[in-house]
């Protein structure tokens, strides 16, 4: 709200809860209950969520990032610049344009192959590792293939030539949700 509405000059500045409830086709009073700092402020549903997105012009997934998935996903972004310049990756990221098939499965296999190359991706049944480590790698492994299969490429607007970037920050993600679990 610091920035989502604009001065007389159009500049970026403060939006009021007014106008961000008018704008979210809500009540003040109900706006008040999803913004309140207290313990009894109300969790807004997905379509709140959207609403509120849409009033000041952000993809709802935004407003539901916590701190550490804004650093995971700024990780995975210099991960993938600092990739490009491996020509295993270069590679690997043509073969992964040229996908014939977007299936779950396709996906999720293309993943690992990324963490494998990116070494996010470690074997999780090497006995010379201890318990927990090898606990740590599977879970990884679940979430990046998890992430990874999420991607929509049936819904339209995701296409192939955005797998290495994509694939790049699930395999980071992935690790730091792991890690977030254990």
């Amino acid at each position: 709200m610091r920035v989502a509405g604009e001065d007389e000059d159009g500049i970026p500045d403060a939006l009021s809860q007014t106008e961000l409830a008018e704008r979210a086709n809500m009540g003040r009073t109900t706006l008040n209950k999803y913004l309140g700092s207290n313990s009894e402020g109300t969790n807004p549903d997905l379509k709140i969520i959207c609403q509120l997105a849409e009033a000041v012009g952000v993809p709802p997934a935004i407003l539901l990032m916590r701190p550490q998935d804004w650093a995971s996903l700024g990780s995975g972004m210099l991960t993938f610049l600092q990739a490009m310049s491996d020509p295993k990756f270069t590679e690997l990221a043509a073969e992964l344009q040229s996908l014939d098939s977007t299936t779950s499965y396709r996906i999720a296999e293309a993943a690992l192959r990324v963490g494998k190359l990116l070494k996010t991706v470690e074997d999780s049944h090497d006995p010379r590792v201890s318990q927990e480590v090898r606990a740590f790698r599977h879970a990884s492994k679940v979430s990046i293939v998890t992430i990874a299969a999420s991607i929509p490429f049936r819904m339209g607007g995701v296409a192939t030539s955005h797998l290495p970037a994509l694939l790049t920050i699930c395999s980071i993600l992935g690790t730091t949700t792991a890690r977030a679990n254990q």
